[in-house]
């Protein structure tokens, strides 16, 4: 009986060993487990605490990404408008540098074409200068010519 005892004891004392060692394991995994939490807790106040100055610095820098993006956008369309701008007004000069020699040359060929005119006009008058005169010595050949037709006619007469 004692050896039933004693073996009954001995189960006994290693079951509670056993349970002992168990409980014991469970609850460093426990401790382990809480100290984990802790620490995560710990961590996330710490961010609870620092997020609003984050989301402050990531605001501050959204905005500047974003003011920077719009001055370049302004920039590059400024530059653009200048380049064509600049390209109209060469357009425009060129165009008008073309015009002003255009009327150049044009007056110059309207007094040359005047001065034409003129010449002719000129020898248009002496042309007809000439024919009136040619024509009054035609007509005066011809009064000549009767007159000594009439006198041709009229000495005849007279002798006889």
């Amino acid at each position: 009986m004692r050896d039933k005892l004693n073996d009954e004891k001995a189960t006994l004392e290693k079951e509670i060993l056993t349970k002992r060692e168990s409980v014991t394991k469970e609850l460093a995994e426990r401790e382990t487990a809480v100290a984990a939490q802790e620490k995560e807790l710990a961590e996330l106040r710490q961010r609870a605490a620092a997020f609003p100055k984050e989301l402050d610095s990531a605001e501050e820098k959204a905005v500047k990404e974003v003011a920077d993006r719009l001055k370049l956008e302004a920039k590059n369309r400024e530059e653009l408008l200048r380049k064509e701008f600049e390209g109209e007004r060469n357009v425009f000069a060129a165009r008008t540098e073309a015009l002003e020699k255009m009327n150049k040359d044009l007056s110059a060929q309207s007094a040359k074409l005047s001065q034409q005119l003129e010449a002719a006009y000129q020898k248009v008058q002496e042309i007809a200068e000439k024919a009136i005169e040619g024509s009054s010595q035609a007509k005066s050949l011809a009064d000549l010519q009767r007159l000594l037709a009439d006198q041709g006619r009229k000495s005849p007469a007279e002798k006889g």
